[in-house]
């Protein structure tokens, strides 16, 4: 016995079922950037706690008379502070990236292989070129005040791993820009970040990805009921 085609009635409730659970899956999980919160505070306290120490010791130096201050203890905590902040914003990226990726995949599910263009095959960074792809295949346009945040934290993220956060390295107007940045400080001789700038900036992540996954997922419910598109 051979079995027929199958019927079109139950293409159409698998593709919707489908649909509907592509719906719910979030390219960046729920908690991810809560976890990403509770590192950061626990690295920010960790650090306090060995600065605190540090400056315990050198006071009671002071207080015995020391000719010689021995504060080689603050050159450490300073060496730890600088590099796990650096290595926040860089991690941002990171996960931004994948996330994006993860949002690509969704919508090119949804549009049932109607894709034009891959991101792969679209000039510039990684980031913009999903950005362009997302847009451009989902009709919606990411607002300025969304992706300049965006922008400034991928700068950062460059400078750093490009130029191992070296000023000297980087254009001036680059350092001109980099320097406006609320909680980056750029008058030394490495790109400093204040513990608030990468608070903003995993906002900044959070707030472009919810915005994201919810025009992706209108793109979803037009595919679901096609005939409520006017």
């Amino acid at each position: 016995m051979t079995l027929g085609p199958i019927p079109d009635y139950l293409k159409n409730a698998m593709r919707g079922h489908f649909l509907a659970g592509l719906k719910g899956h979030r390219s960046l999980e729920t908690y991810e950037l809560d976890l990403f919160r509770w590192f950061v505070n626990e690295s920010e306290e960790t650090w306090a706690c060995m600065d605190a120490e540090e400056q315990k010791f050198i006071q009671e130096q002071i207080a015995a008379g020391a000719e010689e201050i021995n504060d080689s203890g603050i050159v450490a905590t300073d060496y730890y502070r600088k590099r796990m902040r650096s290595s926040h914003a860089i991690f941002l990226t990171s996960l931004l990236e994948s996330a994006m990726k993860n949002e690509c995949d969704r919508l090119t599910a949804a549009l049932d292989r109607k894709v034009f263009f891959k991101p792969s095959e679209l000039k510039g960074d990684p980031w913009s070129a999903r950005r362009t792809f997302l847009e451009r295949h989902g009709s919606f346009q990411v607002a300025e005040e969304l992706w300049a945040p965006i922008k400034e934290l991928l700068a950062i993220r460059n400078a750093l791993v490009h130029h191992g956060g070296e000023t000297s390295q980087l254009p001036s107007d680059q350092v001109s820009m980099l320097g406006k940045i609320h909680g980056v400080d750029v008058t030394r001789s490495e790109i400093g970040l204040e513990a608030t700038y990468v608070e903003q900036a995993s906002e900044a992540v959070r707030n472009l990805m919810e915005f994201v996954h919810n025009s992706t997922n209108a793109v979803i419910d037009r595919a679901i009921r096609p005939e409520a598109v006017a």
